[in-house]
């Protein structure tokens, strides 16, 4: 297993690939220009004993978008570099509180990556995630589900057919909540053909190299009219990669759900493996319209 932790000197560019697609803002988000106007939150990516900026919450509370932690605001800095309180998140919730901040420092070979430090007495498996926000951002509880249901493996194993793949479902993870608030419970999946594992607390990263192997993470969300399944992460490898080829990884995970903005409902914090990097890209549901949308994305590798 190749043991990435935090990006390295060989972390030079955001991945082009199914969970990170460029370096450019992603759906929902502005152009990267400093907002001038304080936060009105602040999302981390929790690794050790560093706190990458992921994000700034900006605007009107009638017109929020979130702002890529590489085009961080003066009063954003400001307020980071005098240390700020924050809800640690995992996969299930609220895990405690960290103060966060301090000098803000780049990752040299991606310059993009704003790091600082943090404390928290949190007990907990990298990477995690925090939120300095003045609302709840768990509005309603996350459960985790067994993960050898025969009704949710079947729906794997129905979506892997669809991808021409007859491989055996397995769930890595299944978690159970109201997303929106409408009082129907909703679903969100990773399936994988190989376990998420974790080393010394920290996700590893498995490199597919034979066939069959995949990674799956979907979210069907109960709906007054029917079930709306939104694929949010896909890596199928109908055929063994080609010894000469570029490296692929597997894993993805469910890092956090939780209220980022503020509005009640909740988000999905999907995090990613790459070929020497990582990254979190955040989803946010459409309420109905359309499959969930990503409005946020955090990311270093090659």
């Amino acid at each position: 297993m190749p043991d990435i932790r935090r990006p390295t000197l060989l972390l030079t560019a955001l991945v082009i690939s199914t969970a990170l697609v460029s370096l450019a803002p992603a759906q929902g988000t502005p152009a990267a220009t400093p907002p001038t106007t304080a936060p009105r939150a602040i999302l981390f990516r929790l690794v050790e004993n560093t706190a990458s900026v992921e994000g700034t919450l900006d605007g009107p509370t009638t017109a929020r978008r979130w702002t890529p932690g590489e085009s961080l605001g003066p009063l954003a800095r400001q307020q980071i570099e005098a240390m700020v309180k924050a809800t640690v998140l995992g996969p299930t919730g609220k895990l405690g509180a960290a103060t966060i901040g301090g000098r803000i420092e780049t990752n040299d070979p991606c310059d993009w990556v704003r790091e600082t430090r943090y404390l928290t007495t949190v007990k907990t498996v990298f990477p995690a995630h925090a939120l300095s926000a003045p609302w709840n951002p768990v509005p309603r509880p996350i459960t985790a589900l067994p993960l050898n249901s025969a009704s949710y493996l079947a729906i794997v194993s129905a979506e892997l057919k669809k991808r021409g793949l007859t491989a055996a479902p397995r769930l890595v993870q299944l978690l159970r909540t109201d997303l929106d608030g409408n009082g129907r419970d909703d679903i969100l999946m990773v399936a994988a053909s190989d376990p998420v594992t974790f080393r010394e607390g920290i996700m590893n990263g498995i490199y597919a190299n034979r066939a069959g192997q995949y990674s799956l993470v979907l979210v069907r969300e109960a709906l007054p009219n029917g079930v709306k399944t939104s694929v949010l992460g896909e890596r199928i490898f109908k055929v063994a990669p080609l010894p000469d080829a570029f490296p692929e990884m597997l894993t993805q995970r469910i890092g956090a759900v939780a209220d980022l903005n503020g509005d009640g409902s909740m988000e999905v914090l999907l995090d990613d493996y790459v070929h020497e990097g990582e990254g979190t890209t955040v989803w946010q549901s459409s309420a109905g319209k359309a499959t969930m949308k990503r409005v946020l994305e955090w990311g270093c590798g090659v």
